[in-house]
């Protein structure tokens, strides 16, 4: 570990020392959250008519769905019932031409349960299409009305998706920092195209990109270690759509708005982050870190493939119907109109993302430094 910290202080140093002689000014950092952006404080506010159901009451009314009396659904659905009980009968509940089918791959075999969806007024993110709906919520932070993330509204009233600004959703961020940080990193640079350096307060002409990493981050106690020097990953695959235009205003990164904004992570956080019609707004954090929200239209079975990916774990430990969440992610779609089926096919959805300063160095050059 010394000597592995000891090689990234003397990359750090020379990266300082090439960016004298750089031809822009950049500032690297690597992303050490990425989460949905909830805003959860009150329950009772949020979901007057109660949460949504646990584990036990997910399988006790799939039961009842498939034709299980009462009486004999209560003999399996007992305080002391295992966990091998209940993934033996909850996973293949669904139903198609009459046979049991796997729920998880097969989301619209069973029943609507009609869950509970979030009717707070307030949510983190942007007014994406210029209006005030009924679903829309006004932003917390910078009191924008009509703010488009209806994905907010079906995650909002399920224990495991709930979080606030301060505490975002417990399940979501430990995925973040066990399944996508122990295999990649992401990494985003700031820059401003330009041989003056950055004005942090006002700048009219500013981009952030994002990278894929090819180290995995350098944890600490504290988590993602600091001024850690990442190589940016050389396939150009991975880097495009990857960028967002705008000015920093009032010491606040704001962008234009990107048709497409596209990164890879992984199956148990997400496969491919596929955004359309994205914004992005940052600040710069006086210890040197960065605060962004990002959000845009995301396909609908993409949101849904961690949850049906963790199948009968998250029903049992988080209470989260995957198909209660399918069925209202697509009433709940508000883009992308499939003409074969006359169904939206993507969702509004905002990210929180927390990044701390790091070196990046570019494939193409040998150092390329943060400032």
């Amino acid at each position: 570990m010394r000597k592995q910290i000891a090689t990234a202080s003397l990359v750090a140093a020379l990266a300082v020392s090439a960016s004298q002689t750089a031809q822009a000014e950049s500032r690297g950092y690597i992303v050490s959250l990425w989460v949905p952006a909830m805003n959860n404080p009150n329950e009772k506010l949020e979901c007057p008519k109660g949460k949504n159901a646990s584990g036990p009451e997910i399988l006790a009314y799939s039961l009842a769905n498939n034709g299980m009396s009462r009486a004999d659904i209560d003999k399996i659905v007992t305080p002391e019932m295992t966990r091998s009980t209940f993934e033996e009968l909850i996973g293949a509940r669904g139903r198609k031409d009459g046979k049991p089918v796997n729920v998880y791959m097969h989301p619209l075999s069973v029943p609507d349960p009609s869950i509970q969806l979030d009717q707070s007024s307030e949510g983190f993110g942007f007014n994406l299409d210029g209006k005030v709906d009924e679903f829309d919520y006004t932003d917390p932070l910078t009191k924008e009305a009509g703010v488009d993330n209806n994905a907010a509204r079906v995650f909002g009233c399920f224990d495991r998706t709930r979080g606030t600004y301060e505490a975002p959703p417990g399940n979501q961020s430990f995925r973040w920092q066990t399944h996508y940080s122990a295999g990649a990193s992401w990494l985003m640079e700031v820059t401003n195209d330009s041989d003056r350096p950055i004005n942090w307060q006002n700048d009219d002409h500013v981009t952030i990109k994002f990278y894929r990493g090819q180290q995995v981050p350098l944890m600490g106690a504290a988590g993602h270690q600091r001024n850690v020097s990442y190589t940016i990953d050389p396939q150009i695959a991975l880097r495009q759509a990857n960028a967002f235009k705008g000015k920093i205003v009032g010491g606040q990164f704001v962008s234009e708005r990107t048709n497409q904004f596209r990164m890879i992570a992984s199956a148990r956080v997400q496969p491919v982050f596929d955004f359309k019609s994205a914004l992005m707004r940052a600040t710069f954090k006086p210890n040197g870190d960065m605060e962004a929200f990002v959000g845009g239209y995301l396909p609908i079975n993409m949101v849904y493939f961690p949850f049906g990916d963790y199948g009968t774990s998250g029903e049992y430990n988080g209470g989260l119907d995957a198909a209660g969440a399918y069925y209202a992610l697509k009433r709940m779609a508000d883009t992308d109109m499939d003409a074969v089926n006359g169904q939206r096919t993507r969702i509004s959805m905002t990210y929180l993302a927390r990044a701390v300063p790091a070196y990046l160095v570019h494939p193409d050059k040998k150092l390329a430094s943060r400032k």
